[in-house]
């Protein structure tokens, strides 16, 4: 099964802002059997770094990338806070609600801060976002770690707008201009966006 999703995103940073992804070396922190979006752009540029906690999905992993891929099985965020790689591309195809062996993940809210220092000075970045979460009322620690992260009393329906002015904000933050985003719909689930961001990183004042 394809992610159309990807196809667009590489679509757009391919053709909208010009860039070429063949010298790329990405990072993807949730590859899972490679076959849903990894495999797909990992044809397009010079290497991937695929991680993925499953031990069950690494010989998929390594049938459906390319020969010079690098595949890890391990913890991705504890991975991720002790790399010390630079990637061009860091793909976050990350779970929604909370995670891990005992629910101490997030969404992209451990992985995305820890992510934008392994990003070069010009670098892409996709997450996924998730303004509308399904049986928001039942999660209540899913609605707790929502509202700590963007500092809203009610997170149950964020708009885009609200959404891409709190990343704007982080990315300045840290140093990075967006040189173009976009959000594109992820037909899996109502309010699952895919954030695309081409970055630059530099001294902009």
């Amino acid at each position: 099964m394809r992610n159309s999703a990807i196809e667009k995103a590489i679509e757009l940073l391919t053709n909208d802002c010009e860039i070429d992804m063949g010298n790329y070396t990405a990072l993807d922190l949730f590859a899972r059997d490679a076959s849903w979006q990894t495999g797909y752009y990992a044809n397009k540029i010079k290497q991937v770094y695929a991680w993925e906690i499953e031990e069950r999905f690494r010989d998929d992993l390594v049938k459906n990338l390319p020969d010079n891929s690098v595949v890890t099985i391990g913890d991705s965020h504890k991975m991720i806070s002790q790399d010390k790689n630079i990637y061009d591309m860091i793909v976050l195809d990350n779970p929604q609600g909370c995670y891990g062996a005992n629910g101490e993940y997030c969404e992209h809210f451990d992985s995305l801060p820890l992510s934008l220092d392994r990003l070069a000075d010009n670098s892409v970045l996709i997450f996924n976002v998730k303004t509308k979460p399904f049986n928001y009322n039942d999660k209540t620690e899913w609605q707790k770690r929502r509202q700590e992260f963007y500092s809203l009393l009610d997170t149950q329906n964020i708009s885009l707008e609200f959404m891409n002015k709190f990343y704007e904000l982080m990315f300045s933050l840290r140093g990075f201009k967006i040189s173009a985003s976009y959000n594109i719909i992820r037909p899996q689930e109502i309010g699952l966006y895919m954030f695309v961001y081409y970055l630059t990183k530099g001294d902009f004042s």
